[in-house]
């Protein structure tokens, strides 16, 4: 009897589902799909549209907010040449830069950007581009020269340094 009951039940799940639609009925039902599978993926299209459209208008503001940084150094900068040109002063003309260079040092400050120390210190590749490799009294794998500053922001690097580093010098073989 237990053996009818699990058969029963069985039979029963399978009667329980539904069967496939009529022939007829299958292939409006398809066509549906297969219109709003276009429509999701015209949507999709505008949406990645739309975001790319938005990301760039994000990015171009980004990028006004730092030129609006660096306005008030340029137009004090510019001060300072038509200060220089009307008064042919170059003890005011060279205080004014020197202002304006303190300005941009400041502004430069503020937004966490700091110079890599180089010179004196060991080579580190993730710091530093070594431009020249020379032989050297110095230890080995110290920066001897500077070439250009580098510079990180919030501990991240913006620019290497690219610098000069030295090495063993080559022991000259005795010939005897």
């Amino acid at each position: 009897m237990k053996e009818m009951e699990g058969k029963e039940s069985v039979e029963s799940r399978v009667e329980e589902q539904p069967s496939a639609p009529p022939e007829g009925e299958a292939r409006p039902r398809v066509e549906e799909y297969i219109d709003r599978l276009k429509h999701l993926q015209a949507d999709f299209e505008n949406y990645k549209k739309r975001v790319a459209r938005e990301r760039a208008e994000f990015e171009r503001l980004v990028e006004d907010r730092v030129i609006l940084k660096f306005i008030p150094v340029y137009d004090n900068l510019e001060r300072a040449f038509r200060s220089f040109n009307r008064n042919n002063d170059k003890d005011s003309f060279i205080e004014g830069l020197e202002q304006v260079f303190a300005q941009f040092r400041a502004l430069l400050e503020k937004e966490g950007v700091e110079p890599i120390e180089a010179l004196g210190r060991p080579f580190d590749p993730a710091f530093h581009e070594a431009l020249f490799v020379v032989e050297s009294d110095h230890e080995p794998n110290t920066i001897l020269e500077e070439f250009e500053r580098g510079y990180l922001r919030w501990g991240r690097v913006l620019r290497p340094s690219r610098v000069k580093v030295s090495k063993p010098k080559m022991k000259e073989e005795q010939h005897g």
